[in-house]
């Protein structure tokens, strides 16, 4: 679980600033942005496939909802932000794009706050 949330949040640092450097430079989001931003939610939703099988396992977390919901807003941010990208064709949809993945990791962050020992 520990090597996928590294991978989760590398994908998360580079795709914000993907974003930034597309907000900065002006640019639109191009295939380049939004296929990091697919990559970043697929990578969530392995996280939350190997912790639900984790959980039938039988390791059953303190609070399973808290759990699946920053999960699922995750996964809905980054692609809402994706969408964002692509259908607003300026430098904002880029920053917006990077800050859905910002705020991406912020959420895996919290995550392993709230369940230290839930993801070695």
């Amino acid at each position: 679980m520990a090597a996928l949330s590294i991978v989760v949040a590398v994908l998360c640092g580079l795709t914000a600033l993907l974003g930034l450097y597309y907000a900065l430079r002006e640019l639109n989001a191009d295939l380049v942005l939004l296929g990091a931003c697919a990559l970043l939610a697929v990578g969530w939703v392995v996280l939350g496939l190997a912790l639900g099988l984790r959980d039938l396992g039988g390791g059953t977390p303190e609070d399973p909802i808290t759990l699946y919901g920053y999960l699922i807003t995750a996964v809905v941010l980054v692609v809402g932000g994706g969408w964002m990208g692509l259908f607003e064709r300026s430098r904002w949809g880029s920053l917006v794009t990077g800050l859905g993945a910002l705020v991406s990791a912020v959420l895996l962050m919290r995550l392993h706050q709230i369940w230290p020992g839930g993801f070695a």
